[in-house]
């Protein structure tokens, strides 16, 4: 294992108190984590940048998926605080809504390990981690309080919460992928357009909140004229 890196200092035993002694470990894991990705981060060098025995991540996290998943749970409570950060007075239900969305894209941009920690498949079963399953569902559930709010003025919307929120996330979730994506070089944004593209995206989901079921446009259509379609498609 090579040494700690030269940006981190460990921790002076006598900067924390002995019951943080599990967020202190958090902490440092985060540390490693932007610096080094999921794979190389280790339960022996967390507690070395914790100044404690290498023992101590065990009796705390059991093995390395369980510091993983801690991590992962401080990163949903990142990414709620900074939901709430980026939120102001004034604004209308509609611009809460579209600035919660920015912020999860932000928040994948500006930490792009954990991001990818925290929704990728480095966490084999993400329900074996409570701790990380309450701090995923809550923030869920707080953008799907925020879709509700944002339709609840509007008429004939029929969708049930969860569904608004899934493709809510589906589509914020796609681009933040995307745009932290950078070594498949499938997604090439520059900085300066970042912005523009959230925004376009942000309205096309809005857009299709507030359109009727794709359903009920397919029941328009009477079963002889798809029949027609179909046999056309197979010439």
């Amino acid at each position: 294992m090579s040494s700690l890196p030269a940006e981190l200092t460990p921790t002076k035993k006598s900067s924390w108190h002995h019951g943080n002694l599990r967020e202190e470990m958090v902490r440092r894991g985060l540390e490693l984590l932007e610096l080094r990705g999921a794979t190389d981060l280790s339960l022996r060098e967390v507690a070395r940048l914790a100044g404690v025995s290498q023992t101590a991540p065990t009796h705390h996290f059991g093995d390395k998926e369980g510091l993983l998943a801690a991590i992962a749970s401080e990163g949903f409570r990142k990414l709620m605080a900074e939901r709430l950060g980026a939120l102001k007075d004034g604004l209308t239900k509609e611009e809460r809504l579209r600035v919660v969305m920015r912020a999860y894209v932000s928040f994948a941009l500006r930490h792009p390990e954990l991001f990818h920690l925290m929704f990728g498949p480095r966490i084999a079963d993400k329900r074996k981690h409570a701790e990380l399953m309450d701090a995923s569902v809550a923030s869920f559930q707080f953008l799907s309080h925020t879709i509700a709010e944002f339709l609840a003025d509007q008429v004939d919307q029929e969708r049930p919460p969860r569904f608004s929120a899934i493709a809510v996330w589906s589509g914020m979730h796609g681009l933040a992928t995307l745009l932290t994506d950078r070594e498949s070089g499938f997604c090439q944004v520059p900085d300066e357009l970042v912005e523009d593209v959230c925004q376009t995206v942000s309205s096309v989901l809005l857009g299709g909140l507030l359109a009727p079921h794709a359903s009920a446009a397919g029941k328009a259509v009477p079963k002889k004229a798809r029949r027609r379609t179909a046999k056309q498609d197979k010439i």
